[in-house]
């Protein structure tokens, strides 16, 4: 049996990034990217107002305030025709390029209209370069602006826009197929009998891989016999990754350990120090990750967030690859029975800037209920004895 570190550490060892594909910059959102992305063009492209104001010479305002000629009225899309000289100005709406002649421009608040046409009051003194965003000072051309390894967000989709990437290359999601074993299980349209419980495994895990964009295919349910194991096993060996459900614990019908081994799968671990979740098995067979996860509905979810989802997040290219960890207050005492690292359901609070946290009411690993008040797991280490109240603790983000 090992720990959950040298678990995480094995697992993340043997992923591999996919190989990266090009695809259209709009359907990138949430992939990473897989290349560098380089500038086409200066932005702004030119200097440019970054209000609704008068283009001005700074240096006419020095005894503000001064009334000016206006000479011209610029639109955002159009360059301007008239150069400003001392005494004038030029009308000038946000984002329309700044004209020759002139270093500032002061914003319609601090004008007034005259009376007489094509003159204007400032009211007050502006320094050179107020309000202009000059060209090239978000980017220039040729420059790096985003890099391999980036996720990409609703802002990189923007930039990508901006500077002419309608095709980018990312690293695509992974395939991943599904098997729920057990006998006892019946679909979700079925009553259970008395001897029956319905699949929920099949549809959580799938839920949790589709929630980091991976192509799912729920494979079924098979019952607890190698044959019947090994034959929908064959099927999901065309994914990137394949998840069973169920079947790894060392009862006379868990039989899924036997068969990955019938299978020639190259077995990495076995048993895990966890709670919940010490019966998990992971393995690869020819380019397929093998994880065969507890059929309870608590340990086959902690153990996915704790193994399979950095596994799928590094083969998507990211380089941040586990869920966030961060310090809490522990609002109430904990008794340690195990020796095991246990990932407990727990709720996490903000006040006064400081986190708080408190373990939902669970009823051990078959009471998938109690995740449904959790937002985080609590982590209690293997040597915690005893958790008082106040103590700081490891929380993982699940929300």
């Amino acid at each position: 049996m090992i720990s959950v570190d040298m678990a995480v550490k094995i697992v993340t060892d043997v992923v591999e990034p996919l190989q990266p594909k090009k695809v259209p910059f709009e359907s990138a959102l949430g992939l990473c990217l897989a290349q560098d992305v380089q500038s086409d063009i200066d932005m702004p492209p030119f200097d440019r107002s970054a209000m609704d104001g008068y283009a001005i010479i700074a240096e006419d305002t020095a005894n503000a305030p001064v009334e000016l000629t206006v000479i011209e009225n610029i639109a955002a899309g159009h360059m301007p025709r008239k150069k400003v000289s001392r005494g004038q100005a030029s009308k000038i709406m946000t984002g329309a390029a700044v004209p020759e002649g002139a270093n500032a421009v002061i914003k319609f608040e601090e004008t007034e209209e005259v009376s007489s046409n094509n003159r204007v009051k400032i009211l007050k003194t502006v320094s050179i370069g107020s309000n202009i965003s000059k060209r090239g000072e978000d980017m220039q051309i040729g420059q790096a602006v985003l890099h391999k390894g980036m996720p990409i967000r609703p802002q990189e989709i923007g930039i990508l826009a901006t500077v002419g990437k309608s095709q980018i290359e990312v690293f695509p999601t992974p395939t991943v197929g599904i098997i729920a074993t057990g006998t006892e299980l019946v679909n979700v349209e079925t009553k259970p009998s008395m001897a029956q419980i319905r699949n929920s495994n099949g549809y959580s895990l799938a839920a949790q891989a589709r929630r980091l964009l991976a192509n799912v295919e729920i494979l079924g349910v098979v019952k607890d016999t190698k044959d019947e194991i090994s034959r929908t096993m064959q099927k999901g060996l065309q994914k990137n990754i394949l998840i069973l459900s169920g079947g790894v614990s060392m009862g006379e019908y868990d039989l899924v350990g036997d068969v990955m081994k019938d299978l020639n799968t190259q077995i990495y671990f076995e048993k895990v120090l966890l709670r919940p979740g010490k019966p998990v098995i992971f393995g690869k067979k020819d380019k397929t990750l093998i994880f065969a996860l507890p059929g309870n509905p608590v340990a086959s979810f902690v153990t996915f967030e704790l193994f399979i989802y950095p596994a799928i997040r590094k083969m998507m290219g990211f380089t941040t690859i586990h869920r966030t960890i961060l310090k809490a207050t522990l609002e109430m005492e904990i008794l340690v029975k195990r020796k095991r690292r246990e990932y407990r359901p727990a709720f996490l609070r903000m006040q006064d800037n400081t986190y708080f946290v408190s373990p939902v009411e669970w009823h051990g690993s078959a009471d998938l209920l109690s995740t449904t008040r959790a937002n985080c797991l609590l982590v209690v280490q293997e040597d915690a004895g005893k958790l008082a109240a106040g103590q700081l603790v490891d929380v993982i983000l699940l929300d």
